[in-house]
This record gives C-alpha cells, structure tokens and sequence, in this order.
C-alpha cells in the first residue's frame, strides 16, 4: 500500500511535530481552540498532521509542518461546526456507514478497509482520528441535502441551454482533469492561500499523490473523490483555468489559479482533441425518369421523413430507402455536401440519375451515441450538485461568522 512509502518518516512524526509547534509557541499542551464550547486538543491537531502526512507521503518538514498544522486546525473547526450543525437536525451517522466510506477510500488506493486501519496503527494514530473525519463529511452531506435539496431545482431551459452548451463544445478538445479548490475566506488570506498552495504543489511535484492531496485540502464537492473531474471540454472551466489546460502537458500540475472564492489546482491527466462524429437520418426517394410530374407532386405533399413511407406508393417503380444514423464521415464527399445543405425535413434538388430521378430529404442530425452529450438526468445531477456545492460553502462560511471560535496560544 502506499502509505506505507514513508512510515519511517511517520513514526518519528510526533517528536518532530512537538519539537517545531512549541518552539513556534503556537500550540500547548492541552486545549488548542473552543468552537462553541466544544475543545480541540494539542492531540487532535497532532493526530490530524500525522494523517495529513501519511495520506499525502510527505517528508515532514519545518515548512509542511506549518501547513499542516494551519490547516489541521481550520479542518478541525470546520468538522466541528459541522457536527454541531447536524446536531440541531439530530443527524446521526451510523459506524456502518463510517466502515463503507473507508472501504471505499481503501478502494481508491488498490487496498482494504484492514490495511489502512493496520497503517493508521504502525503511525501511532488512532482509528477514531479518519472515523471522525469522515462522520462530519456523512453528516454534513446529509444536512445539506436535507436543508437544501427539495429547493434546489433545475428546469428544462437550463437542461437545453447545458445540453447546447455540451454540443457547441464537442469540436474542442477534451481534458481528463482534477482539481484542488483552495477556499480563501477573504481578500486579506489571499496571499497565506495562495502561498499554501505552492507549497501543496511543490510535495505534488516531489511525489505526493494528488488524490490524497484533494481529499485532505481540497473545498471542492470531487474533494473526497481524491479531486476526479472526469473528462471535461475547453468551455466547461473559468477562462483562467481553460486557458492553463491549453498549455499543460499531460502528467503535469499547474500553479494555483485565481478563480471566484480562492484558488484552483487541476492536473492534466490525458488529452484528446475534439471533432465528435455526426450522424444523419435521412430519406432517399427513386423514382423512374419520365414521372418528373408526379415527382414534384410528391415532393410537394411529403412535408416530413414521416410523410415519405405511404405516398412513395404512389408512383408507380418508385422506392423509398431509409437511413439511420449514418456517420457523414461514412457519405461520398458530394453526397456528403448535399446532406449538409439542407435543413431538417427539407428535399433536395431532384436530380436525373442513371437509376432515375431522385431526391433526398434530411429528417435529423446529431452527435453519435459517445460523443459526450450528456442526458437529461446527467445534467440534472450535475447542476444539482453545482448548486448543493455552492449553498454548502455558503453556509459553513455563515457558521464560521456567527460561531464563537477560540483560539488558545
């Protein structure tokens, strides 16, 4: 397993981490902070940089010490308010559910539930310490989908819109992409934000998982997910980001991108240019020369694909050939060209033919099944979790201002 690259480097982590935090005078033994009368310990903090530094194989330094322990206590504060938030509801996460979110965890990392108890315990960190991490992000995500879910609504203008959006976008190339979204709570962070993320990418560049990295800092909803975008297109992202994809090579991470409410970091995985496949439905109708009259009769009464079958009977020797979804690439350049001028339902110029006369209606045109447009439901899931995202960071911020948070020197 991987964690246990660098367990020499985590048994000797609490010696290290007691030494650099007193010689700061940040943190004493004893309380660290009180979030709403509810303590944090000199322990929990030390526990949590532990498994910071055993999730993300870092080689504990005097500089990623401090990260850690900056952002062990904002995650700690966090979890907290969000426990105590879930409270209010009376939301309760069972230990079954804890057990399944680490055997998926394990699964992420090609291991098992016991392997990454079994790593926890050789780093001296106690089980209760990922148990209780992964009971706020449960908990959490209940509440919020309780408080906010049967609000959150998408309606069928903006599935079309997303869908348009999708199919404008599928001649771009795609990117198979994840992220780190960096929260930065004012203008006055920004700066310490910004730093931290630096600091995350120069371990990344040393070896640092990027999955373990996201799914102990990331604020993004793919977070617990190990930062896994999936594959997107160059109009899916803010410009900022579009714009460093564009330049990325494959296998690189970039520098911490400004974006609304922090910074990003993405790692380009794979790359593949864009130009999906178009298909065709359309219609072919022969009929045999010297029936020009009932020709453009027919082309007159036949408004639709639909019209076509029934009223080709009407002439005597004529036939209709239908076809369904044929890739254009597939089609003779100027029979390719005919179809393409042509708006749906809409006839061709008859033409006089070795075979007879013949005309060509168009009835539809779409990207072939794979192309990468997603369905109705896909789209709702994903501006469901868009806006369930949003309103979540919204109201942990809110909690953050209205708490009473104490910090102990």
């Amino acid at each position: 397993m991987i964690y246990r690259i660098i367990l020499p480097f985590i048994i000797a982590l609490l010696a290290i981490v007691v030494l650099s935090v007193q010689a700061r005078g940040q943190v004493s033994e004893g309380v660290t902070a009180i979030v709403n009368d509810q303590v944090i310990s000199s322990f929990d903090v030390r526990q949590r940089m532990r498994m910071m530094v055993l999730s993300t194989q870092t080689q504990p330094t005097e500089e990623s010490l401090r990260r850690f322990q900056n952002q062990a206590m904002r995650s700690l504060v966090d979890e907290r308010l969000k426990l105590q938030e879930a409270g209010k509801f009376d939301i309760e996460v069972s230990q079954r559910e804890i057990d399944q979110q680490i055997s998926r965890l394990a699964r992420q990392n090609s291991a098992d539930a016991e392997s990454i108890k079994a790593d926890l315990l050789r780093a001296n960190i106690s089980a209760s310490t990922l148990e209780e991490q992964i009971r706020s992000d449960i908990a959490w995500q209940i509440l919020i989908n309780g408080k906010y879910g049967s609000r959150v609504r998408v309606s069928n203008n903006q599935i079309e819109l997303e869908q348009q959006r999708f199919k404008n976008n599928l001649a771009k190339p795609q990117y198979l992409v994840s992220e780190i979204l960096l929260e930065s709570p004012s203008l006055e962070q920004d700066s310490a934000i910004y730093a931290g993320g630096v600091s995350l990418i120069q371990q990344m560049r040393e070896g640092a998982p990027f999955p373990a990295v996201a799914q102990q800092f990331s604020s993004a909803p793919s977070g617990p997910q190990g930062g896994d975008m999936g594959w997107i297109r160059q109009g899916d992202m803010p410009a900022a980001v579009d714009t460093a994809l564009a330049t990325m090579q494959i296998g690189t991470v970039s520098n911490p991108i400004k974006v609304a409410g922090g910074y990003m970091i993405v790692a380009l995985r794979d790359r593949k240019e864009g130009g999906a496949a178009m298909v065709a439905n359309f219609r072919q109708m022969i009929a045999p020369s010297g029936s020009e009259k009932q020709f453009t009769k027919f082309l007159e009464d036949a408004k639709t694909c639909k019209d076509t079958d029934g009223l080709s009977k009407e002439i005597d020797g004529a036939f209709m050939n239908p076809f369904t979804n044929v890739a254009l690439t597939d089609l003779a350049p100027a029979f390719r060209q005919t179809i393409e001028s042509l708006q749906n339902n809409q006839w061709s110029k008859p033409l006089e033919t070795p075979n007879g006369l013949l005309s060509i209606m168009l009835c539809s045109t779409d990207y072939a099944e794979g192309a990468g447009v997603p369905t109705s439901d896909e789209i709702v899931n994903r501006l469901t979790d868009q806006k369930l995202g949003m309103l979540s960071r919204r109201l942990l911020r809110d909690l953050r201002r209205d708490s009473l948070i104490e910090y102990r020197n």
